[in-house]
């Protein structure tokens, strides 16, 4: 899996636009979100094919930022507290999260500034 960051800024219709030339190329997301702050919108979405997903994003003129390997972890469903104790595992071990949001399949998708530190870090959440 790979997460994509796309910048939508300035686009009414970039999420259209993003939708509608990966629908064409025929690539599904896997998760993902648009977040927004002030003018700016920044796009992350979970592909099983980053490098097709990349390229189809490229050639319709949408910039993509940067393709990064997720830390995929699933939380103990119906147990309170599990979203703060990843998120102190993580910072216990100095790893800082930069961006958070779940897959189809209830999936915490988490892109870390070290992937290494962060899947040791969360290895009682790994998935199986």
């Amino acid at each position: 899996m790979f997460d994509i960051e796309f910048d939508l800024s300035g686009e009414k219709d970039g999420l259209a636009q993003l939708g509608e030339v990966m629908g064409q190329a025929a690539i599904p997301f896997e998760g993902g979100g648009v977040f927004s702050n002030g003018d700016r919108v920044i796009a992350h979405f979970l592909f099983k094919n980053g490098e097709a997903a990349w390229a189809a994003a490229e050639a319709a003129n949408i910039r993509v930022v940067a393709m990064q390997r997720p830390l995929i972890r699933k939380l103990k469903q119906g147990t309170p507290g599990q979203l703060g104790a990843i998120a102190r595992a993580l910072s216990d071990a100095d790893v800082r999260i930069l961006t958070q949001y779940s897959d189809h399949y209830n999936q915490l998708i988490l892109i870390c500034v070290d992937f290494e530190k962060a899947d040791t870090a969360t290895c009682e959440w790994a998935v199986e």
